[in-house]
């Protein structure tokens, strides 16, 4: 095993249900705790790969706090945030996962007498870390890691995987209407999902200079009809597809300095760089001015199977 190999791979949760769909992965289980925060560290298939586990709750705030704590106690390769989200669009299925290629934090806001002028900030992703989920997730195979009472439940060709934003908060969106709704449509229009931890791994992870990354299994649309969607099992199955993907991606992490990752997905070939810092936070310049929206979009990347679709479609 190599040096960076050493490094584990920290992934954090918010919810049980999520926690227990990364654990299915690992095996040698054993608890740590570092300053009261329990981890889980055990290995990853059979590719070697060390792996923390860490159940944060909801929040941002819970996750930035655990990913500085993770930093400081564990030095990681990397750490992944890995669960559910709402889905913002329509042209992504429930159960697909959604690989955050940039993280909104939508929230932040200068209240004026004029109004509410958003001051909202975004982080890219890791490049390392897309370039490994890029090249894990390509294609199929990725699907045999999703265990198979969850690959009893598709209809067709079982989830697609889409590298677009994410937006994260602090509180649960649950309706089609509302103010909520209609920043995200007007100055955040490339979100594909929405969740409240994201924001706290990226900022976290960019002042730590931590290599990171957001996979979220999409379980409802965030649209009023969540508990519906809760009640039918889309939680427990959009949880273990998120988990089978951050899977791949960690077996496809790079084994030492300069390399590729590895091509088989199993973590033992050669890979990209040592982990380095994050892009910085961006100031997304959005101003509301007579129902006129000035805001900075960026690209995104849908896969299907091995087809790869422009952003919109």
């Amino acid at each position: 095993m190599s040096g960076s190999d050493s490094r584990p791979v920290v992934v954090l949760t918010a919810l049980g249900l999520e926690y227990e769909a990364v654990r299915a992965h690992l095996s040698g289980l054993r608890r740590v705790v570092h300053g009261g925060t329990v981890f889980e560290t055990g290995v990853l298939g059979t590719t070697g790969r060390a792996v923390a586990l860490a159940e944060v709750g909801p929040g941002n705030r819970p996750t930035a706090v655990v990913t500085e704590r993770a930093r400081q106690h564990l030095d990681p390769w990397a750490v992944l945030f890995v669960g559910v989200a709402g889905a913002l669009k329509r042209d992504v299925a429930l159960g697909d996962v959604v690989v955050a290629s940039r993280i909104h934090a939508y929230e932040s806001a200068k209240h004026t007498p004029a109004g509410t002028l958003p001051r909202p900030q975004s982080w890219p992703a890791s490049h390392p870390m897309l370039q490994a989920a890029r090249h894990a997730l390509r294609g199929r195979e990725w699907h045999a890691g999703i265990p198979s009472d969850a690959r009893g439940r598709w209809e067709g060709a079982g989830p697609a995987v889409h590298f677009k934003p994410i937006a994260a908060g602090e509180a649960v969106l649950n309706t089609s209407q509302g103010e909520v709704r209609r920043l995200l449509a007007e100055a955040f229009e490339d979100a594909a999902a929405i969740e409240m931890e994201g924001a706290g791994l990226a900022e976290a992870a960019s002042i730590g200079g931590l290599e990171a990354l957001v996979l979220r299994g999409l379980s409802d649309y965030a649209d009023g009809a969540k508990a519906t969607a809760d009640a039918s099992g889309s939680q427990p199955l959009a949880a273990a597809h998120a988990a089978a993907a951050a899977a791949a991606v960690i077996a496809a992490l790079p084994a030492g300095p300069g390399e590729p990752p590895d091509s088989r997905g199993t973590g033992k070939g050669p890979g990209a760089g040592e982990p380095g810092a994050v892009g910085g936070p961006v100031q997304v310049n959005t101003a509301y001015t007579q129902g006129t929206v000035n805001a900075v979009q960026k690209g995104s990347l849908t896969i299907r199977g091995d087809r790869r679709l422009p952003p919109g479609v």
